[in-house]
């Protein structure tokens, strides 16, 4: 019986006096990549959408194997530029040959800050062909010296509404601190 008493008082205590690694959770849903980081990445991705607009999927697909491939060897960067190349060329195609057509516009549907870095976010888009849409996820490394870097694109023709509600979409909702 005496056990059984001091572990309520026990668990009860750690109920009403938060623990470190819950004020640190909370401390750290606060913590979000600088401003002129955000901003700089924002400017990376539409410059990619207007390029897409352009007709310049070689560009693009230079611009994308010069940040995401800087460990890659001679080879697998040119291997990686045709294949972005050929992949952005299929969905420029107009109907019946493509099912995407061209660009006519986009939107930002979600800034997220990975929980307790000020270092690595994502920027997810939404843009709108002659038929369809696509959703495309860019995530970004800030650099030592303040300025992002890209780390991982891609892009995906699943329900936006599905997409949106996926788990790993929905991290940076789990780690917001409760409103009192």
């Amino acid at each position: 019986m005496r056990k059984r008493t001091i572990a309520s008082i026990a668990v009860t205590g750690l109920l009403l006096f938060p623990s470190n690694g819950l004020c640190q959770s909370l401390k750290s849903a606060s913590v979000r990549a600088s401003e002129e980081a955000v901003t700089a990445a924002h400017k990376m991705a539409e410059q990619v959408f207007a390029d897409f607009k352009a007709g310049e999927t070689e560009k693009i697909a230079k611009s994308l194997v010069a940040q995401l491939g800087h460990a890659w060897d001679a080879q697998t960067r040119i291997k990686n530029m045709n294949d972005f190349k050929a992949k952005l060329d299929m969905i420029e195609l107009s109907p019946p040959a493509g099912s995407y057509g061209k660009l006519d516009g986009y939107d930002l549907l979600k800034e997220s800050f990975l929980p307790g870095t000020n270092r690595y976010f994502r920027l997810t888009y939404i843009t709108y062909h002659e038929t369809s849409v696509l959703l495309w996820e860019f995530r970004y490394y800030v650099k030592p010296d303040g300025k992002p870097t890209l780390l991982f694109v891609s892009w995906s023709e699943n329900n936006p509404f599905e997409f949106l509600t996926a788990s790993e979409m929905l991290i940076d909702q789990w780690y917001a601190a409760p409103k009192f």
